[in-house]
């Protein structure tokens, strides 16, 4: 479908969704490396889902963290209650004509780079994050705005350093976003596959992580996050699933 560096983002962008969002985070100059197995639903018709062995690299600071395609710098805030942060992020939506016979006459639809920003509140029974992301580099020319409550819990079934963090939220997507990456052009329509032009959209997001800690400096992971789509985007004649799926396994060890 995509080369290997996408995928690697498409990777860490997991991660990150899992991990950058917690107050409870170490926040010091933490690396992290390793690999994992990654599967991919993507909600094109004949799209079918792929799995990838990859590598994985993490890094948080006292104000930088990079998660494979999101980077935020923390500007100001409280320590432990909220925070206000610069946000980038690499979409990594999108196709090549030649993933799906369905997609065959279709432009194809490249990543992009967002900048926006970020606010996070612990709640104290969860923490709140907040995400608003703009294209820079005039591929969708659009927007869209995160909104996200996750919670972590600790030492479950009584299981030291097994730690469970599900998340939900919503996002809002603009016209210009869901149109690029799922409408379709005049010059682009055939037999079987009408025009269309894709308006805004409210999705539903939700998401798991379970972690469990080997030793002072392995730890093992699981992750999966899932989107359900708008029927604006779902009603485009290439689209044929109503979410998009994304689920990672793997092994890191902690510099």
């Amino acid at each position: 479908m995509r080369n290997n560096l996408i995928l690697i983002i498409l990777s860490l962008s997991a991660v990150s969704d899992a991990e950058q969002n917690s107050s409870e985070a170490e926040s010091v100059g933490k690396l992290w490396a390793g690999g994992g197995l990654l599967t991919l639903q993507k909600p094109y018709k004949g799209v079918e889902s792929e799995c990838y062995a990859l590598p994985l690299l993490i890094y948080q600071g006292p104000k930088l963290t990079l998660f494979g395609p999101v980077a935020t710098y923390s500007l100001f805030g409280e320590e432990n209650r909220w925070a206000f942060q610069g946000l980038a992020r690499i979409r990594t939506e999108g196709y090549n004509n030649n993933d799906s016979r369905y997609l065959d006459g279709m432009s194809d639809r490249d990543s992009t780079l967002e900048l926006g920003v970020r606010y996070l509140h612990d709640l104290n029974f969860a923490v709140l994050s907040l995400d608003f992301s703009h294209d820079i580099l005039d591929k969708h020319s659009g927007w869209e705005s995160r909104l996200t409550l996750r919670k972590t819990f600790r030492d479950i079934l009584d299981i030291q350093s097994l730690n469970l963090t599900p998340s939900f939220g919503v996002n809002w997507r603009n016209k210009q976003l869901n149109d690029y990456y799922y409408g379709v052009r005049t010059s682009e329509s055939a037999p079987g596959r009408n025009a269309y032009s894709v308006g805004g959209s409210l999705g539903w997001l939700t998401g798991v992580q379970l972690n469990y800690k080997l030793s002072e400096k392995w730890s093992l992971f699981g992750l999966m996050n899932l989107e359900w789509l708008d029927n604006e985007i779902t009603d485009s004649p290439i689209v044929e699933k109503d979410y998009t799926l994304s689920a990672l396994a793997g092994l890191l060890f902690e510099f």
